[in-house]
């Protein structure tokens, strides 16, 4: 089947009203570039093409249909026609908006059909391939070659199985399981505790689908992270194999600092010392202290008797002369008590006197001395100790200039990534174990990662289920079917998977030669070899790449519709990618603005086979244009009430507007 656009045409909507006609003498042009200023409506008529295309406009709810009628305007109708092709036969989608109302409602003329019918009706042989999850991957913008490349998304497995539609084998599981279903229910005497066992099935299917999706993402991100982490330990290794010479002068400076600083603390700490003794700061507090020694010991003091003794001599009943105490003499040697000092006070002079004369048996000069070596030795430690720390500063400033900072932050994503990587690897060890731990049915089936024993728990729910309601045969050949098409689809996409990844290296190869890039492999998402990244103009390449190998392969053919085609792009690459377009799809339409023309639009044009090219420029009118409506061409000229469209390369070459002013 060759799906062809003819054109399109609008009124009353957010996009201009416009007539669009593709078509190059009697077929459509084979490459089609329509400059719009951001703000015409570029995301707008995407929206509606893909709407006329899948009908999906019947499920938009009334903001999403107020939101395409022009900001400011009151009218109550609009409308949107796509005319296609399918095989030179035309083919005709109306979407007629009434905006009071919020509703939409198609209209299809399609040969054979009689004329216009109501509603969204494609022909059987064209209704397969207008399916949104088809229709998405020849109508999309920019982004969706990112997402191709997102390891948390599943757009690459998702377009695989689209082009090749292996979602009708995953729509024949869930016809023949909803069939079953259905079976379960129409009993006419319910069962005891059947809603309960059909609840129980429902929730494991629901547990084992999620835990399905999740041990597969957990795949895909593993594989990247893995990818990520080689990268980050070669550019680690790499770095320090750098100015070696650099950094040992950097770890030596940082010995020599460490060991300063523990010479200024040592001469800190003993500075502090002796600074501690008074008489090493000045000889008049030695001779001032052996004076006080000798004052102590004039006056006997400590004496050798203490007033603790006469305190407890009180509290006998006898003097130590064996006469009982009376009042008056307990009075007397009361107060004589007082007179004496106390053991602490004794033993703190005993100790003074002790240290005084055995600091100062030494002459307090030489002290002094030591005070004063000690002092310049802490002071050449500290000059020391600058000196080592700024040449450490001055070495660790190179190692910076030199990425060395950028290398801290490889280290610690490095150990992030290592982390994240070691408990996916601990959370698909609990999925993928065995199930032998699970004895008996826990109930709670939130809590179990075990796939196995989900999908054990899950047969032994959906057997009672059928063993309740009588349907034990229809459930087997149910199961046998699912696990046919189980299989089928595991080697329909370990083959193809295998087949595009080659087909898109071979492709790649032609468009990225100045700078190399390989697919490794297609899961989820397509990974790239030996990088987790690539540039912008790499992924937009990779993405085109990837999608028109899909479209090209057997024997239908599609429309390629993309939104700023070139715009993240290289010169270089915008080039090669121009090249490549004619080659690998019979119609390219581009919405493109002026800033995108260099090094795409005429290559592009140079390698069209007999220029089977059209180039449409197409802007509102406001007051900001007015100018440009006064020095338009004579020939190739529309215009409507609210906009301009101008067919010709030369205007396309010349017009310089990026936003809609």
């Amino acid at each position: 089947m060759k799906l062809e656009l003819v054109g399109w045409s609008s009124r009353g909507l957010r996009c201009p009203d416009v007539d669009i006609d593709l078509m190059f003498d009697n077929n459509p042009a084979r490459v089609t570039l329509i400059q719009m200023p951001n703000g015409t409506g570029k995301t707008t008529t995407l929206k509606l093409i893909r709407a006329a295309m899948n009908g999906e406009a019947s499920t938009w709810t009334l903001e999403d249909i107020k939101s395409l009628r022009r900001p400011s305007e009151t009218n109550s109708e609009g409308n949107f026609i796509l005319k296609l092709r399918v095989d030179g036969r035309p083919l005709t989608f109306e979407l007629v908006f009434h905006f009071y109302e919020g509703k939409v409602y198609y209209r299809t003329t399609s040969p054979g059909s009689g004329g216009i019918i109501n509603g969204w009706n494609p022909p059987p042989n064209v209704r397969r391939f207008l399916d949104d999850r088809f229709v998405h991957l020849f109508i999309f913008d920019g982004e969706f070659a990112n997402d191709l490349l997102d390891s948390n998304l599943s757009e690459a497995s998702k377009a695989i199985d689209a082009l090749f539609q292996l979602y009708l084998l995953e729509d024949i599981k869930n016809i023949a399981e909803d069939d079953w279903q259905k079976s379960t229910k129409n009993k006419p005497n319910t069962p005891k505790g059947l809603t309960q066992k059909r609840n129980k099935v429902q929730k494991l299917d629901q547990r084992v689908r999620y835990i399905e999706n999740l041990r597969d993402k957990f795949v895909n991100s593993l594989s990247s992270l893995e990818t990520e982490i080689n990268e980050l330990e070669q550019k680690i290794q790499d770095k320090a194999k750098i100015d070696k010479n650099l950094r040992n002068d950097f770890i030596a400076q940082k010995e020599r600092e460490k060991d300063a600083t523990q010479q200024v603390e040592t001469s800190a700490a003993k500075v502090m010392n002796q600074i501690r003794k008074p008489h090493t700061l000045h000889r008049f507090f030695g001779s001032s202290l052996v004076e006080l020694k000798h004052q102590f010991d004039r006056l006997k003091l400590p004496e050798s008797t203490s007033s603790q003794f006469f305190e407890e001599l009180l509290e006998e009943e006898n003097c130590i002369c064996g006469r009982p105490w009376d009042e008056h003499s307990r009075e007397i040697l009361e107060k004589r008590a007082k007179l004496y000092l106390a053991d602490e006070a004794s033993g703190f002079l005993n100790s003074l006197k002790h240290k005084i004369s055995v600091e100062l048996s030494q002459d307090s000069n030489e002290s002094e001395k030591e005070l004063t070596t000690s002092i310049e030795q802490l002071v050449n430690n500290l000059k020391l100790k600058y000196e080592a720390s700024t040449h450490r500063r001055v070495l660790e400033e190179e190692l910076v200039k030199q990425g060395d900072e950028e290398l801290k932050e490889w280290q610690q994503s490095l150990q992030s990534k290592k982390g994240e990587k070691n408990k996916i690897e601990v959370q698909l060890r609990e999925i993928n174990r065995s199930y032998q731990s699970y004895r008996d049915d826990p109930q709670n089936y939130e809590i179990i990662l075990c796939l196995q024993a989900l999908k054990k728990f899950q047969n032994n729910a959906e057997d009672e289920l059928a063993e309740i309601t009588g349907t034990i045969e229809l459930h087997k050949r149910t199961r046998v079917l699912n696990k046919i098409i189980n299989v089928a689809l595991h080697k329909a996409r370990v083959n193809l998977r295998q087949v595009i990844t080659e087909e898109c290296n071979s492709k790649l190869q032609q468009v990225l030669y100045r700078d190399p890039i390989k697919i490794e492999k297609i899961e989820r998402s397509i990974k790239l070899l030996n990088q987790t990244n690539a540039s912008v103009g790499q992924t937009l390449s990779v993405g085109y790449t990837f999608l028109t190998t899909l479209l090209s392969r057997g024997q239908h053919q599609f429309p390629l519709v993309i939104d700023s085609p070139a715009n993240p792009i290289s010169l270089e690459v915008r080039r090669e990618i121009a090249k490549l377009i004619p080659s690998l799809c019979q119609q390219f339409i581009g919405f493109t603005i002026s800033s995108e023309r260099a090094g795409f639009t005429d290559t592009i044009y140079n390698n069209c086979s007999a220029g089977n090219t059209k180039f449409l420029t197409l802007f509102r009118k406001t007051s900001g244009t007015s100018k440009l409506i006064e020095l338009l061409p004579k020939h190739g000229v529309n215009q409507t009430s609210n906009c301009v469209l101008v067919e010709g390369k030369n205007y396309f070459d010349t017009f310089d507007i990026e936003e809609d002013v």
